[in-house]
């Protein structure tokens, strides 16, 4: 348990940071350190770092973002669906780069797309880690076939991947659940989380995929009649697209990304953050190859699509796969069978680690057909979609009241109709979704951009109490609730000078019915401003607040002894100045001051705060070495704080900070030989005035939490 902390410490060390980033200013590189360059690397982190709260998968957005800066697109051949998936770009961007190649002709580098409208420079600096330029396709070879062709074998073949990475991470600091205790509950197998993927790879071309996880905990076994060989998770497939008619078949594990993912999105997807209106649009990607380490978002089966002309495709899709579920525990005194019993809901942890876990695993099979149509041409496109549920049993929520609207039943069709219209400078967008009650759920909203000044949003969401999206994902406050959420989002991106940008949202929002541990229907908003200089190309900084009030449940005195279940406003804010200082091509360094505050009627106000300091050294091309050192003083667990980490290259981390204590890492990167990468990352989490970290079986003895993580990649 962790105590409650006076604010004196924060007071102390606010001092620190303006102190940093005054001596930064003041130093410049030395002449032709640092020149200016058309190379910029991947930055993530402001895109990733405001994912905590998500009830998806970040992982996966980070492993997406970490394959485009390993394969980037080709700014001379990539489609405008392609282009959008770089979040700089959006889908209104990626359209205005096609449309001004095919007017005046491919580019001749990659920083010729400053000539087109709407690339300013900190849009600029965002896309390219993720672009490239190859050779020049002629307007003969465009129009030799209406639909897509298969370069040249001797092109895919040298554009094939082979990749075999080994993942091994554990904490070093064990809690009780590793104990050996035969007397009590404990963890079925090692702490350490093991992770293997073979892949063979030509960009959309073809694809084969084999990955193989163990989660902390969980057994090393092979045991056939538990789905379980050896690794606990197994996920692969074999795909292939852009052959003639064929755009995209995929035999194994997938994911299904259709409209804004009010009916079918089985994966993750940005949300808010200090990008507030370029990700705010989706694109329909249709089926993707899936790889990643998440056990519950995707289809296992069989997804194809096909162009029927180069404007109309078709799409259909089947998928059988068990999944893990809460069950109602057997009466065997009236005879009761485990598989006679209803679920209750389904368990997304993924984790196999006790027997209630494992008794969770695998508890219920689903059926899932579908397929939809989807049209384009010019700057409309539009598409219908749906997909039919079956599970071997039945779904039986429970009687409390934020459970009455939720699934029940074995079966469920769902349909959805979505559309995406560009005009001029500006993208309208908006999908409606009839569940399976015939209850109707939308998402609408639009993009527009005013030259090279500012970018707007507008997302307006509408999702009933009793709407049931089985596969949706859409965007919202509770990111993938899709259901029980009616809200009002504005973005505005907007840059007043060269060197200047302001970023901000506005999302209001409104629950009409109960949550979890919120017993009436709630309202609340989320703000947020930016304010980004880049003086140079070596030096760039911000500012952000970012204040959110939303009504939790909170028990209310109605007389001495006597309490009713309500409600009450919480308040959550944080003040944060961040800089960054590129010394030279072998040193960077990044500071940051983050402040907290929690307010709630009736309490004193809690604080909060972090101080990090990053250095990015590269002594040789082929080492680089991240190092952090990080402060945290907070009075509660309500005035956490958040941190997003470099890790290994397609993980995610974004740890959080309660009592006050010091955080520090090193990341080593080597990469011997241009097929070979290795990573080590060190990590230590030091807290003051406790004696135990954690909780139940992860309850640590000691204020110390370690952790060791190792990665080798071998790609050619």
């Amino acid at each position: 348990m962790i105590s409650r902390y006076s604010t004196s410490g924060v007071l102390r060390r606010l001092t620190l940071l303006p102190l940093v980033l005054g001596a930064l200013l003041l130093v410049r590189p030395a002449a032709g350190q640092v020149p200016d360059t058309t190379v910029s690397e991947p930055d993530p982190e402001g895109l990733l770092e405001d994912l905590e709260s998500t009830t998806g998968t970040p992982e996966q957005l980070a492993e997406a973002l970490d394959e485009l800066a390993a394969s980037p697109l080709d700014i001379n051949r990539a489609s405008a669906d392609a282009l959008a998936q770089i979040p700089a770009l959006g889908p209104s961007l990626a359209r205005t780069i096609v449309a001004f190649r095919e007017r005046f002709g491919a580019f001749g580098s990659i920083p010729e797309l400053r000539s087109v409208e709407g690339i300013t420079q900190n849009v600029y600096l965002a896309a390219r880690p993720y672009l490239t330029i190859g050779e020049t396709v002629t307007p003969a070879q465009e129009e030799a076939s209406r639909f897509p062709t298969w370069p040249a074998w001797q092109f895919v073949r040298e554009d094939t991947r082979y990749e075999i990475l080994q993942r091994t991470t554990r904490r070093l600091d064990l809690g009780r659940g590793y104990e050996d205790d035969t007397t009590r509950t404990t963890y079925a197998g090692s702490p350490s989380r093991i992770y293997t993927r073979l892949r063979v790879r030509s960009r959309d071309y073809f694809s084969v995929n084999l990955t193989l996880e163990k989660d902390p905990g969980e057994a090393f076994t092979w045991t056939p009649d538990t789905g379980t060989y050896g690794y606990d998770h197994v996920a692969g497939h074999v795909a292939i697209g852009q052959r003639g008619r064929l755009q995209q078949l995929i035999v194994g594990d997938y994911v299904a990304l259709f409209g804004q993912g009010v009916a079918l999105w089985r994966s993750s997807a940005f949300g808010k953050g200090r990008a507030p209106v370029r990700p705010m649009a989706r694109t329909t990607r249709g089926f993707v190859p899936y790889g990643s380490t998440d056990e519950n978002r995707f289809f296992r089966g069989a997804a194809a699509t096909v162009l029927l002309t180069p404007s109309l495709s078709a799409s259909a899709f089947a998928s059988r796969r068990t999944l893990d579920a809460n069950v109602n525990v057997p009466d065997t005194t009236r005879g009761e069978l485990f598989e006679d019993l209803a679920a209750t809901s389904l368990s997304e942890s993924g984790l196999h680690r006790t027997p209630s876990e494992r008794a969770d695993k695998d508890a219920v099979q689903e059926d899932v057909v579908g397929g939809g149509i989807d049209w384009q041409r010019g700057g409309l496109r539009v598409g219908v979609l749906g997909y039919r549920s079956h599970f071997d049993r039945p779904f039986q929520p429970g009687d409390a009241a934020y459970q009455r609207f939720r699934f029940s039943g074995t079966s469920a069709t769902l349909l959805s109709g979505y559309a995406n219209w560009f005009v001029g400078d500006a993208h309208l967008f908006g999908e409606v979704a009839r569940s399976p009650d015939g209850v109707l759920g939308l998402l609408g909203g639009g993009t527009l951009r005013l030259n090279d000044l500012a970018d707007l949003a507008v997302v307006a969401r509408h999702f009933p109490r009793d709407f049931v999206s089985l596969h949706g994902y859409a965007f919202g406050e509770r990111n993938g609730a899709t259901q029980n959420e009616t809200g009002f989002y504005l973005g505005l991106d907007l840059q007043p000078a060269e060197r200047w940008s302001v970023v901000a949202y506005f999302d209001q929002y409104r629950f009409p019915w109960v949550r979890f541990s919120v017993p009436r229907p709630s309202t609340g908003y989320d703000a947020l401003l930016a304010i980004e200089h880049r003086p140079r190309r070596w030096l760039h900084y911000y500012v952000q607040f970012r204040s959110e009030t939303k009504e939790q449940g909170h028990p209310v005195a109605v007389a001495p002894g006597r309490e009713l279940d309500g409600i009450r406003p919480e308040t959550r804010q944080s003040l944060r100045l961040h800089g960054q200082y590129q010394f030279s091509r072998a040193l960077r360094l990044r500071t940051r001051l983050e402040g907290i505050r929690f307010a709630a009627p009736e309490q004193p106000d809690e604080y909060g705060m972090i101080l990090y300091q990053d250095v990015r050294w590269l002594p040789i091309s082929s080492l680089q070495l991240d190092l952090r050192v990080a402060l945290f003083d907070t009075d509660s667990y309500d005035a956490r704080v958040y941190a997003y980490e470099n890790d290994l290259l397609y993980t995610f981390s974004v740890p959080a900070f309660s009592g006050r204590g010091q955080r520090s890492y090193a990341l080593l990167r080597w990469q011997p030989l241009d097929a070979v990468t290795l990573q080590v990352k060190y990590a230590v989490t030091r807290y003051e005035n406790v004696d135990t970290v954690g909780s139940g079986l992860d309850e640590v003895d000691g204020n110390r939490l370690r952790e060791l993580r190792a990665q080798l990649r071998l790609r050619w």
